[in-house]
């Protein structure tokens, strides 16, 4: 993910890697945290990518309104779940899409930009991404070949919502809390995100 804030005049984010104590007990442990500085939001960054699969949580410190551009390095499915806040998702020529806790959302993200629009607060942001050149290679269920043929279209779009269960729930907590930064801990890592597309794609085609 690529942020940049649309505002006048002209302000980008500063990365900090030191991250300040006040923001050290929303640190996880499952990678490396950044601070994305700004006087609009503040954007503590977590992102563990294995082989085109990758879980990333991102807690928004949001100062002012403000909207937010976001852009994708290549085409990928999203499973995207707020954990607390709430904030709205804007598609070029889509009706707004209000993100909120309860469920996940499915995102078909191509490399088109979209929004998000921000009020002050705090909003957690729990993704597992899944890119569409590795799910090209993977067994294609139904579900694969629909987020595969969404994709093909060449812009980002909301699939649909499920709620989330409790394996589901079980595994997301479950690797937050862990390490992943040994050669043994990063194999254990990316069985995990394995297991998460696995378990999202067995559900079936949405409607």
């Amino acid at each position: 993910m690529h942020y940049r804030l649309a505002v006048t005049p002209v302000e980008n984010f500063r990365i900090r890697e030191v991250i300040p104590i006040k923001y050290c007990p929303f640190v996880k442990r499952f990678a490396k945290p950044y601070l994305h500085k700004s006087n609009y939001v503040n954007m503590l960054y977590q992102e563990r990518n294995m082989d085109g699969f990758a879980m990333l949580r991102v807690l928004f410190f949001i100062k002012q309104p403000v909207l937010v551009i976001v852009t994708e390095d290549s085409p990928r499915t999203v499973i995207q779940e707020i954990l607390s806040g709430q904030m709205e998702l804007l598609f070029k020529g889509q009706k707004p899409l209000l993100l909120q806790p309860g469920g996940y959302d499915i995102l078909q993200l191509n490399t088109d930009e979209y929004a998000l629009v921000m009020q002050p607060g705090v909003c957690e942001m729990l993704r597992f991404e899944f890119e569409e050149s590795v799910m090209k290679t993977v067994n294609k269920t139904s579900t694969v070949k629909q987020w595969l043929e969404k994709l093909k279209l060449g812009k980002s779009a909301y699939s649909g919502h499920r709620q989330v269960d409790e394996k589901l729930q079980a595994l997301q907590a479950e690797m937050l809390y862990c390490r992943a930064f040994t050669e043994d801990e990063q194999e254990w890592f990316n069985d995990k995100l394995d297991e998460v597309f696995e378990m999202v794609t067995e559900q079936g085609v949405l409607k």
